[in-house]
């Protein structure tokens, strides 16, 4: 595949790409493509943090055959717009959204795929709203980042304190090769094939060239997190089946990944699957391939 913008456009229409559009809600502002069969089982595609939707392009390429997906850029990812001057980017803001979007879309259940924080994101939907989920499918990720109730007062400090400095210049690239090869610096083992279109949306032009168009405001650090004992309270209200698929030289420590599964009691069922691949391997064809049959079978069997 050949990797400029306009030729990814088309290429895309071909492989079950219905329209791309900007999509209001009362909790923010989404960009979101429809794939697949209008008349097919919909899945729910959520990226991880300072990703974006493009980050789903090969796996949609091959769920769209059998299933109507929506790929979203969350607010300020990818071509989404940012949250106003003042705003701050909360977890919990994003279940707000998907509740509203489901109802914009007319779907009372909808089957949830997220990797990383998109993953994180719909763990906690799943636990909220247990009723709309068809199923759960987490990519290298099970739940959020946690602090100690006791360390509540350091990590509200420290956001604050992070959110009165000053930004950072804004980082120009002469070219798109230039931003890649920053962007491959925080993305150990992927390949230029995967990382390109998730770049490529995530770049803005200039006159002197190209620079990041994600928030910066997210990167800084959040001002609450939820306690280990509170995440155990929304695994335990997830009803749904659940299908993790964890990288082999991903970023999830076993430790912990076993003791979340066994928050899931409730869970119709929870399957595991290891999987060869970095911790962005449903970017890379084969990632991507493998993934899709996995998740093809995960719901045809339910």
């Amino acid at each position: 595949m050949i990797f400029f913008a306009g030729v990814i456009r088309v290429e895309l229409k071909q492989a079950h790409l219905n329209f791309e559009k900007t999509v209001s809600l009362p909790a923010g502002q989404i960009v979101l493509q429809d794939w697949g069969r209008k008349d097919s089982p919909t899945i729910i595609c959520l990226h991880g943090w300072l990703d974006n939707l493009a980050s789903f392009y090969p796996l949609a390429e091959k769920l769209s055959e059998n299933f109507h997906l929506l790929l979203i850029d969350l607010p300020g990812h990818g071509l989404a717009d940012a949250l106003p001057e003042g705003g701050h980017y909360y977890i919990w803001q994003n279940i707000e959204l998907l509740h509203e979007l489901l109802q914009q879309q007319e779907l009372s259940k909808a089957h949830f795929l997220g990797h990383s924080m998109g993953g994180v994101i719909a763990s906690l939907f799943a636990g909220t709203f247990s009723d709309q989920v068809e199923s759960l499918i987490l990519l290298d990720s099970l739940g959020p980042m946690v602090d100690s109730s006791f360390d509540a007062p350091k990590q509200l400090a420290k956001a604050i304190l992070d959110g009165q400095r000053e930004s950072s210049p804004l980082r120009i690239f002469p070219s798109t090769q230039d931003a890649l090869n920053a962007r491959k610096k925080s993305s150990p083992g992927m390949t230029e094939e995967a990382l390109l279109p998730i770049v490529e949306r995530n770049l803005g032009e200039t006159a002197e060239g190209y620079s990041w168009s994600t928030d910066s405001r997210l990167r800084q650090a959040s001002k609450v997190r939820l306690t280990e004992e509170q995440v155990e309270g929304f695994f335990r209200k997830i009803h749904s089946p659940v299908q993790l698929i964890i990288a082999e030289q991903g970023i999830i420590p076993k430790a912990w990944l076993e003791k979340r599964k066994e928050y899931l009691v409730n869970a119709q069922r929870v399957e595991q699957v290891n999987i060869k691949g970095h911790h962005h391997f449903h970017a890379e064809q084969d990632g991507a391939e493998n993934s899709a049959l996995l998740i093809h079978d995960f719901i045809q069997n339910q």
